[in-house]
């Protein structure tokens, strides 16, 4: 966290990545409860989440192409104050008793749309306000600010929707991101990188998957990223589900459940945000990757809310530790004017995480919320431990072609 008081650009886009992560994380918190209140269905619960990751998975790569071309400042505010808008929008719905369920999916897959955006901006001009040699210290804070309002705000959140009115939890939304991109208008001194160029969009597109698919490292990272992303991740649809179906627990519940994993997440953000480089840290980031699939499969067969909390936190855990290291190589590994899209692949799979919502929804339906996360986390466990060995190598005679070019 050091870097947050001697970069004064990097501390004021923290700031917004956590006032955005207050809106992030509440609407993650509730939208998921709000379909399983209107519908009493798991497989809908999943499909909100599937909206929005499909939304997020079709437009990240076009996104890619976007960022690269523009102002990513510009880009992020936007990205704010369209989110903000939606937020306000279910707000009324609910408080005018007006709200359906095919409002809460249009808004999802809407917000999806504009999150490829956003997203993909935030991570590249992050490099672009500390530089590589920061870059580890720089993901390790931003995870930290990530997992520092989710500690905080799904239980806040649980309890406003078991006391009040979950409508209120929409207008918090709708301040957070409104607050956050007034912020980041604040933001100066970052110029628009200049492209010399002169390409169509959709010979940026093509260039940039090309790269992704011929650069050995860039694509092992992918491909690792995608697996956990689809099949470790995606266990997130299913929390409100195991909160009021298998532990019992209501929405305050379901809150801590969300605030127990961002403890983990954050316990290894501080850990990785005091180091300045991942030399020799490749074997870390598969065994955190590994941890992150058995921790779940643990998690999905306990009926003891205080073992559950432990165990999620510590699949969090071990899933921050390994997707910070992942990120940091990724970001380092390719040139700055393909950066926007490479990494809007990487966003690519954040979304198809969401998307499986429809499928773990559909499984959980048919077998339960705990069968449908087992078979994802095994999925992640068998995949690292099949790379254990190869992946690590290939890292490692990577970092020794690059320590022999400096």
């Amino acid at each position: 966290m050091w870097l947050l008081l001697h970069n004064p650009k990097f501390r004021l886009m923290w700031l917004v990545i956590l006032l955005d992560e207050v809106a992030v994380i509440s609407y993650f918190t509730v939208s998921g409860w709000l379909a399983l209140t209107l519908t009493d269905s798991p497989f809908w619960v999943g499909a909100t989440a599937g909206m929005g990751g499909l939304a997020l998975a079709s437009a990240s790569l076009f996104a890619g192409v976007i960022v690269d071309r523009m102002d990513k400042r510009k880009l992020i505010i936007a990205g704010l104050i369209v989110q903000m808008g939606f937020s306000f929008t279910i707000a009324f719905l609910i408080f005018s008793e007006y709200i359906a369920l095919w409002h809460v999916l249009v808004i999802a897959f809407l917000r999806g749309l504009a999150a490829s955006v956003k997203i993909t901006a935030t991570h590249t001009l992050i490099l672009d306000l500390v530089g590589r040699s920061n870059l580890l210290a720089a993901n390790a804070a931003t995870i930290a600010a990530f997992t520092i309002m989710g500690i905080i705000m799904p239980p806040v959140v649980g309890f406003v929707v078991e006391r009040a009115d979950i409508g209120w939890t929409y207008i918090v939304m709708g301040c957070a991101g409104f607050t956050a991109a007034s912020l980041m208008a604040t933001l100066r001194g970052v110029e628009p990188r200049k492209r010399t160029e002169r390409t169509s969009p959709l010979q940026d597109l093509s260039a940039g998957l090309r790269y992704v698919v011929t650069t050995p490292i860039v694509r092992s990272l992918i491909i690792l990223g995608l697996i956990g992303e689809v099949f470790g991740w995606g266990h997130e649809t299913m929390l409100p589900v195991m909160a009021r179906d298998v532990l019992e627990v209501g929405p305050t519940g379901l809150g801590y459940l969300y605030s127990a994993g961002s403890v983990g997440a954050l316990i290894a953000s501080l850990i990785l945000s005091t180091r300045s480089d991942i030399t020799n840290m490749a074997r870390l980031m598969i065994a955190g990757y590994i941890g992150l699939g058995v921790f779940l499969i643990l998690f999905a067969w306990s009926p003891w809310f205080l073992v559950s909390l432990v165990l999620l936190g510590m699949a969090h855990f071990m899933g921050a530790y390994s997707f910070t290291i992942l990120e940091t190589r990724l970001q380092t590994s390719v040139p700055d004017d393909m950066r926007g899209r490479v990494l809007s692949v990487q966003s690519f799979g954040f979304g198809l995480s969401n998307v499986t919502g429809f499928q773990t929804g559909a499984t959980a339906a048919w077998l339960g919320a705990p069968v449908a996360i087992a078979i994802g986390a095994s999925i992640v466990a068998a995949n690292g431990l099949r790379l254990l060995r190869d992946v690590s190598a290939r890292f490692r005679d990577q970092q020794e072609i690059d320590q022999a070019q400096e």
